[in-house]
């Protein structure tokens, strides 16, 4: 089948049927002087033109004022244009199914005319209306002959005012009726007609009064002017969706036009030379028009073949689903434990039927029960099975917990393995010893009835009792300080914990916009295609993913998915990035012959999009889609689709503040403080504005103005400390713990704390407690950071510093914990050898010099002022034992360190080395 193509080569996607049913209500004037309605050479014809896209004109010409007779009504309601071709009407059906129209637009008219008719009298005079019942055809220039005839019959003329008179007939039912007009529509039509239905303007319909055909050459109506009109035709009733069909009753709006005063005077009197047939009427200017007096109206009925509105389930679609490119993977057969969560449902189950054989002896006596059970373990052999059913777990859970070295030798396994057994033995012995000498009546009832349940495996019942919010939080945290790799780790075991198939669109999802954020876009879609496949209609990840699909301009893959999110939660954000589509795809297109056709094609799409997205938005403000769609794209680290949703956006706000955030997301972070600074309107943000302001300056090294645009909101009396604002308390912390300034980062840590109550915090205010020399406190608070989050590095280290300055056993055992959590701070390793060193604990002190050393020089950074430390206190260590290393430190301190006073310390050194 060929597409219909309009003149100018673009696409026809709707026709819009117009029928003027008449204008009543005529000024009495109009037929006065003995001028009947139904005079057969009445000179004016009347005409209803009107425009869409300003270039192409539709008229109905040739109306009349006729008498408003029976066979005209029933003409007039009853004309239909052809319908259209049924080939294109089932592709128009597939398309868009459109629904019934919620009213049937039954003509007014009908309703306004057809009861007046039947209540007329025989011997009454019709009402006279201009009607459009005769083709412009049917009207021809006079013979000669017939004009002399003429002539003679206007002698005449004013004498048969009341004569019966031949009424005009009406069109064959083959013929098309002069009282329609079918207009196709192309996708620049639409989007005028929807921007006319979304602005309120109306469709303007031009009513003219013109000559009819066959005058004289030399008529001239010149009081044409005065009988212009506007037929404003309401296309509210067209908004609704699925509505197709409208009908109304307007009244006419006289062109209010300045009227030539030269041309008034002409009209107000007969000319000599023009003819006695063209008839002129007194116009009175001043005076209140005749249209409005007398409240002359038009009958307007339209009807559409599509509805200009669509439903959304009518919208155009690829008919491919997400479950077509990402096969839904089936539920797990049983859930996931880890080593550990084994361990204990094991251990559980071996209680639990320890107890159930020792129920029935709950009547004899202490001895006799103690006698039965040691019998019963003994000769059944229950425990021998006991112990082979928990000996691979107690294996599993020592390679995963204590072994780092997963080359260990089989000796080291056995031998740690029998002597946890041995302590699990003796537990599980006094613990069952205890429960049975310790039990009263009432306990052993519950013993009985938990001895007859069932393990409870009812998952959490919020996410702070659960593993999966633990590594969520401790992946927050350490996007938080940009440590990636500890982030990346954090959701890789949040994902390998899950154990509750619900909870795992939402596990991968996490993921997925955690590797959109730091650019890992490869494991990002992998992460996205996993949570689709566990819940096809999982709406964030149907969006996140399609927007990242936009960023590679894939748009047939992007369209699947935005279009499934719609199906699967409609919502302003859903339908916003179906708008963002349509725009690229109008960014994108080559330019050809069928350019602008595609162009519009795109532009009404993305128009229907950002109207279904503003049903569903709460804000007045139109551009409030655009913004919530950048505001999300750039959350997710989206810059050129941000930019491109914020060319929607009017200037100032809310929009400045976004703005902003993209410049500081492209590390342009001058431009963004520029625009903050010169933004209007931006009062209503200004938390946002600081915190950002804040953020920019700490990037651009400028410490002081950042901790002072942070104290700011944070610190602020009369506010309460916010969870959104939590990584910002911890910025400002960490910045006062660099400048020096332990109180005041103590108090930041101390209200963020309040704010965030996580391993972070906990760990800043341990630090500043630790530098104001309180060890006490800063042990309190860095036990509770290691509680919350024990594979931190940094707060394995602080305690050891703790321990170290308190002299505890658990010094080396806390040291490890720190080195085998990856601890690669040179900053702190150095203080930490230091420390060590000067605690006569060489070796330790010596192994973590090492290590900043090795860290410093793997990063290039062989002259920082760490390093040059790190290398004057190992060479103290090493003095004793290897002069000559501790000779080449001392020399490279005092040839790169910029600190006047280590090169002094290093020389001196190097001196006291020279002498022995």
């Amino acid at each position: 089948m060929t597409t219909e193509v309009s003149n100018d080569g673009m696409d026809i996607v709707n026709h819009m049927d117009i029928k003027v049913h008449g204008i009543q209500n005529v000024p009495p004037s109009w037929w006065s002087d003995g001028k009947h309605p139904t005079y057969p050479e009445h000179p004016f014809r009347y005409e209803v033109s009107f425009t869409i896209d300003g270039n192409q004109t539709f008229t109905l010409a040739n109306g009349r004022l006729l008498q408003y007779l029976p066979q005209y009504r029933d003409y007039i309601e009853n004309a239909a244009l052809p319908p259209l071709s049924s080939t294109a009407k089932d592709v128009l059906r597939q398309m868009h199914e459109v629904p019934e129209a919620p009213t049937k637009g039954k003509s007014i008219s009908t309703t306004k005319t057809t009861g007046n008719s039947q209540a007329v009298e025989d011997d009454a005079q019709p009402e006279a209306r201009i009607i459009w019942i005769t083709p412009p055809t049917s009207e021809r220039a006079p013979t000669p002959s017939e004009e002399l005839l003429g002539k003679r019959r206007k002698k005449t003329a004013g004498n048969s005012v009341g004569e019966d008179l031949t009424p005009v007939a009406v069109p064959e039912d083959d013929d098309t009726p002069p009282c329609m007009i079918r207009m196709p529509l192309d996708e620049r039509h639409i989007m005028a007609l929807e921007s006319m239905m979304l602005s309120g303007r109306p469709l303007e319909l031009k009513f003219t009064r013109v000559l009819r055909p066959g005058l004289p050459t030399e008529w001239e109506d010149k009081q044409e002017w005065y009988f212009r009109a506007i037929i404003p035709v309401d296309l509210a009733p067209l908004s609704d969706p699925g509505s197709r069909e409208l009908s109304a009753d307007i009244q006419l709006q006289p062109v209010k036009a300045a009227v030539r005063t030269e041309e008034v005077k002409k009209t107000s009197k007969r000319s000599k030379n023009m003819s006695q047939g063209l008839r002129h009427e007194e116009i009175d200017t001043e005076g209140e028009h005749p249209y409005v007096t007398c409240k002359t109206s038009a009958v307007v009925s339209i009807e559409l073949e599509k509805t200009l509105v669509q439903l959304p389930k009518d919208r155009i679609r690829p008919a491919v689903l997400p479950t077509n490119l990402i096969p839904k993977r089936p539920p797990p057969r049983k859930e996931f434990r880890d080593s550990t969560r084994q361990f204990s449902d094991m251990v559980a189950s071996i209680a639990e039927r320890m107890m159930h054989d020792c129920a029935a002896l709950q009547d004899a006596d202490s001895e006799r029960k103690e006698e039965e059970i040691l019998e019963v373990f003994e000769n059944s052999g229950r425990l021998e099975s006991y112990k082979e059913q928990l000996l691979p777990l107690v294996v599993n859970v020592v390679r995963e917990k204590f072994l780092s070295d997963k080359d260990v030798s089989p000796d080291v396994i056995s031998r740690l393995t029998n002597e946890l057994y041995v302590h699990l033995l003796n537990s599980i012995h006094c613990t069952l010893h205890n429960m049975v000498e310790g039990m009263s009546t009432p306990e052993q009832e519950n013993a009985n009835r938990v001895a007859t349940a069932k393990p409870s495996t009812a998952s959490p019942q919020g996410p702070d009792d659960g593993i999966d919010y633990v590594w969520l939080e401790r992946a927050e945290e350490a996007e938080t300080i940009r440590d990636y790799a500890r982030a990346t780790r954090c959701h890789q075991a949040r994902i390998a914990s899950c154990a509750c198939a619900e909870s795992f669109p939402d596990v991968w999802y996490d993921a997925a916009s955690y590797f959109v954020r730091i650019g890992e876009t490869t494991r990002a879609e992998q992460c996205f295609r996993e949570a689709i496949s566990h819940d096809p209609t999982h709406a964030p990840s149907l969006m996140a993913y399609g927007a990242l699909l936009l960023t590679f301009d894939r748009f047939d893959e992007a369209t699947v998915y935005l279009q499934a999110a719609v199906d699967a939660k409609p919502s302003s954000l859903s339908w916003g990035l179906i708008s963002l589509l349509c725009d690229m795809h109008a960014l994108n297109l080559e330019r050809g012959p069928r350019y602008e056709s595609q162009r519009a094609h795109w532009e009404h799409e993305g128009t229907i999009a950002m109207r279904e997205a503003l049903s569903f938005s709460t804000d007045v403000d139109h551009t409030s889609v655009s913004k919530e769609v950048a505001d999300y794209l750039l959350k997710l680290q989206h810059p050129g689709l941000a930019n491109i949703s914020l060319t929607r956006c009017s200037r100032g706000g809310h929009t400045e503040v976004l703005y902003a955030r993209l410049f500081a997301l492209g590390e342009q972070y001058n431009e963004a403080l520029e625009t903050l600074k010169n933004g209007e309107g931006l009062e209503p943000y200004i938390e946002e504005v600081t915190i950002l302001r804040g953020d920019c300056y700490a990037a651009l090294g400028r410490s002081d103005e950042a901790i002072r645009e942070y104290k700011s909101v944070l610190c602020a009396k009369d506010k309460e400390p916010r969870r959104r604002f939590g990584p910002s308390y911890i910025h400002l912390g960490n910045l006062l713990i660099t400048a020096g300034c332990y109180n005041d980062a103590l108090g930041a840590f101390t209200i963020g704390i309040q704010a965030w109550p996580c391993s972070l915090t906990w760990l800043g205010a341990g630090i500043a407690y630790y530098r104001l020399n309180k060890i006490d406190a800063a042990e309190e608070c860095l036990s509770e950071s290691n509680t919350l989050n024990n594979t931190n590095p940094r707060t394995w280290a602080y305690l050891s510093l703790v321990c170290l300055r308190k002299e505890r056993v658990e010094l080396k055992t806390v040291l490890r914990q720190a080195i085998m959590q990856g601890l690669a701070d040179p900053g702190l390793l150095t203080e930490l050898g230091r420390d060590l060193v000067r605690a006569c604990m060489g070796e330790l002190g010596e192994s973590c010099l090492r290590k900043a050393l090795a860290v410093e020089r793997e990063c290039g950074r062989e002259d920082s002022a760490v390093c040059c430390t790190a290398m004057y206190y190992l060479a103290g260590a090493v003095e004793g034992n290897n002069a000559e290393e501790a000779w080449m430190l001392y020399t490279a301190v005092a040839n790169k360190t910029m600190d006047e006073v280590l090169r002094a310390k290093a020389e001196e050194q190097l001196a006291a080395l020279g002498k022995s």
